[in-house]
């Protein structure tokens, strides 16, 4: 098992599976991160499992770009389209180009859905960034800056729902309490399994 350790002046520490199947921990300087990574192991082995099982739905189709929950083929094109249809094409001159035009896609999409939420819950927000991010679907500053991975577009849209109600909701209560949890049951009921299903589409990422 190869592990990856982060030291850093943290509270706690954390502990992740990445894609390639990998474990990276974050701890504080003295943490035995041998012993917590002992007691978690059946965590981890689940964990795992879970990426394998869905590598294993996407065997074959690793050089296609997914696109709300759907597959689509690379056409390099002059012009710009997404055509559905029982298999989807995806045109575009670059991938460049092809990474602008999404990062603009999911921008204007969020900026409605961040601007919804936000009223539900009766909160401000500051600028909403697009970026590529390695270990996050998202994250919000202490200026209330709302940050997003553009990979979320791989998602289904109920998905990136739940993402941008998570990230608010952290607006109100930064970390991972009861309270913060309920905050976001009430307005997304459906949470645990909107979680379930972010880290297989990881896994694909």
């Amino acid at each position: 098992m190869e592990v990856v350790v982060e030291r850093k002046p943290v509270k706690y520490a954390r502990i992740q599976v990445l894609a390639d199947g990998r474990v990276r921990v974050v701890a504080p300087p003295d943490f035995d991160v041998y012993n917590f990574i002992k007691k978690q192991a059946e965590w981890i082995n689940k964990k795992r499992e879970e990426i394998e099982e869905f590598a294993r739905g996407i065997n074959g189709k690793e050089n296609l770009l997914i696109l709300n929950g759907k597959f689509y083929h690379l056409v390099k094109d002059r012009k710009f389209e997404i055509l559905d249809g029982e298999e989807g094409v995806v045109k575009s001159y670059s991938m460049r180009s092809l990474k602008r035009r999404l990062a603009s896609m999911l921008r204007e999409e969020l900026k409605s859905t961040v601007s919804f939420y936000s009223r539900l819950l009766g909160i401000k927000y500051g600028r909403i960034f697009i970026k590529m991010q390695k270990t996050k679907w998202a994250s919000c500053s202490s200026k209330a800056n709302l940050s997003f991975n553009l990979a979320m577009l791989a998602l289904p849209e109920k998905l990136r729902g739940y993402i941008v109600v998570h990230e608010l909701a952290h607006l109100i209560e930064p970390k991972h309490t009861k309270a913060f949890w309920e905050l976001v049951g009430f307005y997304y009921p459906d949470y645990i399994n909107a979680e379930k299903e972010l880290k297989k589409y990881w896994g694909y990422g």
